[in-house]
């Protein structure tokens, strides 16, 4: 077990490198930010306020719903990562059993799964959008 820690604490400089480096390059920190405030803000828009657009369009509702869930997920994903980025070596070792590739793993899937949420949220925005313009639209409207 000595020898993993003693290769552990090694190789930990490097990786701190290595995240530092992801971090400023990807301005991580700011997407932690950007992602927390959308999903706060889409999260305080009460049902009240999107009364007329839920009872026009039931598509938006669910386009709501489904990018707030998603947000939701894409938000732990990134705060999970930014706890990860802040652990001391020793908080590292002992929460990944000072496997770095294990380490690497985690943050390669966490940002590979927030990567493809981000993707599915993109395209239920949109599709919110587009039923928000139909229900915004005079003549659609008038179909109703």
């Amino acid at each position: 077990m000595s020898d993993k820690k003693a290769q552990f604490s090694q190789d930990y400089q490097k990786f701190q490198v290595k995240i530092h480096n992801f971090v400023v390059s990807h301005n991580f920190a700011a997407k932690v930010t950007e992602y927390t405030d959308m999903f706060n803000t889409m999260a305080s828009i009460s049902p009240d306020d999107m009364k007329e657009y839920i009872q026009k369009s039931p598509i938006f509702l669910k386009a709501r719903n489904e990018s707030l869930e998603l947000m939701e997920r894409i938000v732990a994903l990134h705060k999970g990562l930014e706890e990860i980025f802040k652990m001391s070596e020793e908080e590292l070792g002992k929460a990944y059993d000072f496997e770095l590739a294990a380490v690497d793993k985690k943050i390669a899937s966490d940002l590979k799964e927030a990567a493809n949420l981000l993707h599915r949220f993109n395209s239920v925005s949109e599709a919110g959008r587009k039923a928000i313009e139909q229900a915004d639209n005079p003549f659609f409207s008038q179909a109703l």
